[in-house]
């Protein structure tokens, strides 16, 4: 088999294995995806048992007389620090759906983050060592089927380990980054001659 057939056989594959998954827009020769909402549902719903938690307590002591003469401070207290929670929680899901973004194009994976500081970084396909996927029993069952991805880079000193987390259909987007760091190295292979 001729090598120079070998480089476009692996370029179409990984064109034809481009899925439509949701969070994705895939344009000419790239797939971007975002942080998925789902992600924090095990976290939501950790919030509503400690919210029902606080609330039955405040009802316990004060039905049982506990609470005497602060009665009025402690509900205060408790709606206080269920507000508190729920204001993190927003506050966290907002910031993590509106500004986490990841572009695979044919030679780097870049990852934006910020708000108000926004922060670009890319690394290169060809020296990533390693892709693992990685799906908590939580992420399975309450989170939609979300899970995240730790990238190896032996070459990349300010990235040595790279997470992209909540990532929505991870195993499409996992054999993407895998296929698309192999087709690179696949090129350089053939490029060097080794």
């Amino acid at each position: 088999m001729n090598d120079d057939n070998i480089s476009p056989t692996i370029e179409n594959s990984v064109e034809n294995s481009v899925s439509s998954a949701p969070n994705e827009k895939i344009e000419k020769d790239e797939i971007q995806w975002a942080y998925s909402g789902k992600a924090m549902r095990a976290q939501c719903c950790l919030y509503w048992i400690i919210t029902f938690l606080l609330l039955g307590g405040g009802l316990y002591l004060t039905f049982t007389g506990l609470l005497g003469n602060v009665y009025l401070w402690a509900w205060i207290g408790i709606a206080g620090l269920a507000l508190i929670l729920w204001i993190q929680f927003f506050a966290t899901y907002f910031y993590r759906t509106w500004t986490l973004q990841y572009k695979l194009t044919n030679h780097r994976l870049y990852t934006y983050k910020g708000l108000f500081t926004k922060t670009s970084d890319s690394m290169e396909l060809v020296y990533i060592e390693d892709v693992q996927l990685v799906q908590t029993f939580w992420d399975r069952i309450l989170n939609g089927g979300v899970g995240r991805l730790i990238i190896f880079s032996s070459a990349d000193k300010t990235h040595a380990q790279l997470f992209i987390t909540g990532i929505e259909n991870p195993q499409s987007i996992f054999e993407k980054v895998d296929t698309a760091r192999a087709t690179v190295r696949a090129k350089r292979a053939i490029i060097s001659g080794s």
